[in-house]
């Protein structure tokens, strides 16, 4: 430093002088002598101290879990920023300290030019540091994208990281992996909101003051974003807590650490007189709703400990070990593949799922992202209802559609998933049995012969329900006639639901039924490709790797595999089991001597893992439902000891995948493939087969349709039928089996299927010369049966029926009413359902007498619940809501008020806040406080039902749609009447787009834009409104509806006041 003035003096001598600057006060080499001399701390910070340093990382790339990445504060050099000042340890490099508490951790930190005076003030910014971290981020995670992040940030590094966050989160495309790897962020000292107004950080401080009459650069910028209220920290703030709710149950762990000693600010500028203060206190260092605790240090310590016995830095390593630690379960829960080691076998592993998914697969421990492919999905659903995956067997269609129910559960919690196995009409309807009974269809009422119709008219009519359905393994449209009598014959295609909001996702590998599905859009198919290098590598090794030698390997290995799912997933299975090398696994799958063709890599891949338990029980077992063409197998198929033993073993194999709740298990086509051809090659087919005929002969005895799993077995018992036993014994059980399975359906009613059966049954007993004449007899007798109840049942489809007449309807609804006060130990459900439909049709008639009709028979309909189930049961709730609308129609409004409330909170105990049934009943309470003028009491409460829609719901879903009508409508009595049309306008343009023109919904909001353009003084777009709507209302509800009557009362109160009503 001393002889920088002699070496600028010689070059002044050399050249021309240049042009001096105007100055006020000392010379600047004087001015910054003396900087130096009253700030020796403000050591020079060159280029090789900015940007993102590694400190510590494990050797081995692979073993690397997470990414811990610190930001410090303002004013400090990089490499001081994390030393204690007496020990001059780093807590994040010390190798006593994080490193050895977190070996699998590769630690980072970042630095900056962070000093806002002196010879290297600048003019810094959040947004400008920000950005260069999260570049120096992307660079060095080019290689693991998804391996978990853990920030720590202090003072202004806080604010920094929380930027860059939400930059991460906002252009996801240009940060590719980064915001969706965060699971933890550990604030110290970091003033979320601000620092107080009085401190002397201010810009009108004693500190600040100080700086400045030594005439050193000042760079204030940053200053001022830390001042309390200012505006860039306000918006930083706000941006942070808006974004990082978006990931969810599944966002970033959050913990805030605050100073709980004061600080010696002065020392800063060299006073000694100025009383300590506390930089960021506990209100400005913690975040709502997110946990906290206090240091016992002052602002400055509280990022740097003495050694590894410091108790604070205990504090800090726990919270940054129970973030590592549940980074994990984050990454899953977000549909990421977290870099991880690879995980245990099944029976150790906890598989994520969605509990009431009824998929015949729980969900990949492992799932490759493969490009993006659930993103495309969502893409592609919000242009169209049916989405088809296609591909060929082993791809991993399936494993993609459990994944994108998990993510749409996990998005949106408001969606209910439906699964239908589509390999075969069996499995089709069984499936349509289970959503039966999630709907709570009155399963007695319909019987077993018209569950499909029924499933499909409710789904098709719920015109707000958001729910996805899983059409999986449709393969083959041929095998999918409908069995169920009042539609026998049909393509159960023709039964696949369609709804304004609801989503249909096919599985198949059959291109004419891929475009069949998509009414030949091709845009809406979606083929699932061999893996890519990324993917391929990851599903063998179980993680993502960035070490050379063993990517190139892996890759090498997935080629003579076929880069498909499925043989790769039986891989890394293998390999894990067997605990054998990625290059001993090479060796084994295709050793030199033996080139793989194309085609035998898969057979390859199966058979070394079932080597490992060819001489076994569990063998014996694969062959045994490998044999069997059906998608899943019940667990009532298998004895118990298969079931708590060989099960098990096969499922950690990898030769059997078990159901999200473990009901049903499966054997995938492409291990199915591989048994069978198995079976051929070794001539063990016919005896496996004989011994799958003579195990469904023993579930499908005489007595079967007394057991309530027996439906659960019939996909398996008519995959058994379709054997072709060459010996007398298999020919025997065939015929036995036809004639069990023929007796079934004579039970379930399907005539026409139970004759087939018995007639084949009695064909093959024709043949058999050793057949048992008993059997014969009652084979007969079946026939003789079913042909009569066919007869019977045509003679009564040719009898006319009479419709009935509403005084009719109203004699019946008395009469089951007088049945369910006078009970005869039946069932009364369905009673109840009755009457309280045709009080529903009477209110809906809109008249004062109909209306207080309904009071009437919701009201015994009450005292009935109330009697039967309880004052608090759901049911009651819900009926108790039934009699407040009534009462609300006919204007008796302080008994709707107590009914409202008293159901909401019937309903609230038994499904939580937030749920949109119990946001329906709230928004019923508002809307009856706005016909009652008590405009401050709806504006809260639709507060509250718009927010929680909004969140559970969706913006455009119906319900919430309904509920925005309803505001506008209250805004517009408010005197809001422009705002109220915006909104109007806007609602009735997502219905016509959702529900269509013709929905009851979108009719409503269309008369009260009409009535809201009269207001606006529109009268001639009232005018056509009016009556477009009008004209709709009587078409589709008719005359005497209460929309109509509205409309029509409405339309001629306009016509009066515009002088245009003719009498």
């Amino acid at each position: 430093m001393g002889s920088l003035p002699k070496q600028t003096e010689a070059n002044m001598d050399q050249s021309q002088t240049p042009k001096q600057e105007a100055t006020i006060g000392p010379p600047r080499d004087a001015q910054k002598a003396a900087v130096d001399a009253k700030f020796p701390w403000l050591k020079e910070i060159t280029g090789k101290h900015r940007g993102l340093k590694i400190l510590n990382k494990h050797e081995e790339m692979d073993e690397i879990e997470v990414d811990i990445v610190a930001v410090h504060g303002i004013g400090v050099h990089p490499e001081d920023a994390w030393n204690h000042r007496k020990t001059k340890r780093n807590w994040l490099a010390d190798k006593s300290m994080l490193p050895a508490d977190f070996p699998n951790a590769r630690i980072m930190a970042y630095g900056y030019a962070s000093y806002w005076f002196g010879d290297q003030a600048v003019k810094q910014s959040v947004e400008t540091v920000a950005t260069d971290l999260l570049d120096c981020l992307g660079e060095k995670r080019a290689d693991c994208l998804h391996r978990p992040i853990i920030f720590v940030g202090h003072c202004f590094g806080g604010l920094v990281i929380q930027k860059a966050y939400t930059r991460a989160m906002l252009l996801k495309d240009d940060y590719l992996g980064i915001s969706d790897s965060v699971t933890g962020m550990l604030f110290l000292g970091t003033p979320h909101h601000g620092v107080k107004e009085n401190s002397q950080f201010q810009t009108e401080g004693q500190i600040y003051q100080a700086i400045a009459e030594t005439n050193t650069q000042v760079e204030d910028n940053v200053l001022k974003t830390l001042a309390q209220d200012n505006e860039m920290l306000v918006s930083v703030h706000y941006d942070f807590t808006r974004t990082v709710c978006k990931h969810g149950n599944c966002g970033p762990k959050i913990f805030c650490f605050f100073e709980q000693q004061k600080s010696k600010v002065g020392r800063i500028a060299g006073l000694e007189n100025v009383s300590p203060e506390f930089v960021v206190g506990e209100s400005s260092g913690t975040l709502s709703g997110h946990r906290k605790g206090g240091l016992p240090l002052d602002h400055f310590a509280m990022n740097k400990f003495e050694d590894e016995e410091d108790a604070n830095y205990a504090s800090v390593r726990r919270e940054i070990r129970i973030m590592k630690n549940e980074s994990k379960a984050i990454i899953d829960g977000r549909g990421l593949a977290a870099e991880r080691p690879p995980a245990p076998l099944p029976s150790t592993t906890k598989r994520n799922h969605l509990r009431s998914l009824p998929a015949p697969i729980a969900r990949e421990p492992h799932f490759a992202q493969r490009g993006g492919i659930l993103d495309r999905i969502e893409t592609e659903f919000k242009e169209t209802p049916i989405v088809v995956l296609s591909g060929d067997s082993g791809n991993g269609k399936t494993h993609i559609a459990v994944e994108y129910a998990h993510k749409l559960h996990i998005e949106r919690p408001g969606f209910t998933v439906y699964w239908v196995n589509a390999a075969s009409a069996a499995q089709f309807e069984l499936s349509y049995k289970r959503i039966a009974k999630i709907l709570h269809l009155d399963m007695k009422r319909l019987g077993d012969g018209n569950v499909v119709e029924a499933v499909f008219d409710t789904l098709r009519r719920d015109a707000s329900g958001y729910w996805l359905m899983v059409l999986d393994g449709l393969d083959d449209d041929t095998s999918l006639n409908a069995t169920e009598p009042s539609i026998t014959g049909r393509s159960l295609l023709d039964f696949v639901p369609k709804a304004p909001l609801a989503r249909v996702l096919a599985t198949t590998r059959s291109e004419p039924l891929a475009m069949r599905m998509v009414n030949h859009k091709t845009r809406y198919i979606i083929d699932v490709p061999k893996l890519n290098d990324d993917d391929a590598s990851f599903l063998l090794l179980g993680k993502h790797t960035s070490d050379k030698m063993t990517k190139e390997l892996a890759l090498a290995v997935a080629k003579t595999l076929g880069r498909c799912a499925g043989p790769l997933t039986m891989a890394y299975m293998y390999r894990q089991s067997a605990k054998v090398t990625l290059k001993n696994y090479m060796d084994e799958v295709a050793p030199p001597n033996s080139p793989v063709k194309p085609d035998q890599g898969t057979m390859r891949a199966w058979r070394l893992l079932y080597k490992a338990i060819q001489k076994t029980e569990d063998a014996n077992l694969l062959r045994l439902i490998g044999s069997l063409e059906v998608q899943s197998i019940p667990g009532c198929f298998f004895e118990r000891s298969q079931f708590s033993e060989e099960l098990p073993r096969l499922v950690r194999s990898g030769m059997v995948e078990p159901s999200a709740d473990g009901r049903v298990f499966t054997v995938t086509p492409i291990v199915r493939k591989c048994v069978q051809k198995r079976l051929t090659k070794t001539r063990e087919k016919e005896s496996v087969e004989a011994q799958a005929l003579f195990i469904m002969c023993g579930k499908f005895d005489k007595f079967a349709e007394k057991d309530q799993d027996i439906s659960e077995l019939l996909p398996c018992a008519l995959a058994v039928l379709k054997f072709r036993p060459t010996s007398a014994e298999g020919k025997r059980h065939l015929a036995t089996l036809e004639n069990r399975v023929g007796n079934y359906y004579a039970h379930l009613g399907y005539h026409l299927l139970a004759q087939k059966h018995l007639e084949r049954c009695l064909r093959l007993l024709k043949k058999d010369p050793d057949k048992k004449g008993d059997l014969v007899g009652e084979t007969r007798r079946g026939i003789e049966r079913v042909k009569g109840q066919l007869d019977l049942s045509k003679s009564k489809s040719e009898t006319p029926v009479n419709t009935g007449t509403t005084a009719r309807q109203k004699n019946e609804a008395e009469r089951e009413l007088e049945k369910l006060e006078k009970p005869d130990g039946q069932d009364q459900t369905d009673i109840v359902r009755k009457v309280s439909d045709f009080a529903t049709s009477q209110l809906a008639q809109g008249d004062e007498k109909a209306s207080k009709a309904a009071v009437a028979l919701y009201q015994r309909v009450l005292d009935w619940c109330k009697k039967n189930y309880g004052e608090d049961n759901i049911d009651t709730g819900r009926r108790q809501y039934n009699l407040a609308l009534a009462y609300d129609e006919v204007g008796e409004y302080d008994k709707a008020a107590a009914l409202y409330q008293s159901a909401a909170q019937i309903v609230e105990q038994h499904l939580g806040p937030g749920h949109p049934e119990l946001l329906k009943i709230l928004g019923a309470l508002a809307c009856m406080y706005c016909r009652q003028g008590r405009l401050d009491e709806a504006q809260k409460a639709f507060n509250v039902v718009l927010v929680g829609q909004q969140k559970v719901l969706g913006s455009d879903h119906p319900d919430t749609l309904v509920t925005r009508q309803n505001v506008a409508m209250m805004l517009e009595s408010m005197g809001q009447v422009s705002d109220a049309g915006d909104e109007l306008e806007e609602v009735l343009s997502v219905q016509v787009r959702l529900l269509g023109c013709d929905d009851p919904a979108t009719l409503r909001t269309s008369c009260s834009l009409a009535m809201n353009y009269r207001l606006r003084g529109l009268l001639e777009n009232a005018e056509k409104l009016f009556t477009a709507t009008l004209e709709s209302q009587k078409r589709l509800l008719g005359e005497n509806h209460r929309d109509t009557a509205m409309t029509k009362s409405m339309q001629m109160e306009f016509l009066g006041r515009t002088g245009k009503l003719t009498t």
